[in-house]
């Protein structure tokens, strides 16, 4: 996992894909193309499920910093 990747630049990336309702694995991914590759190499390792909420993201990256 990238040390340097924390959840505030997670949340920049997906915060508001959340709004239309459930998304899985692939749409985070896709939410993150603008991101650097450390995020996107972090996303990529959840598993592969549907996310309602940013909070259950957090849930499958626990060692995720929230901040710096």
């Amino acid at each position: 996992m990238a040390d340097d990747v924390t959840r505030t630049e997670i949340a920049d990336h997906l915060g508001k894909l959340f709004a239309n309702g459930a998304v899985n694995k692939h749409d985070l991914l896709i939410a993150a193309v603008g991101a650097r590759p450390e995020v996107r190499e972090v996303l990529a390792e959840l598993p592969d499920r549907h996310y309602t909420e940013l909070r259950q993201v957090w849930e499958d990256l626990p060692l995720v910093p929230v901040g710096p």
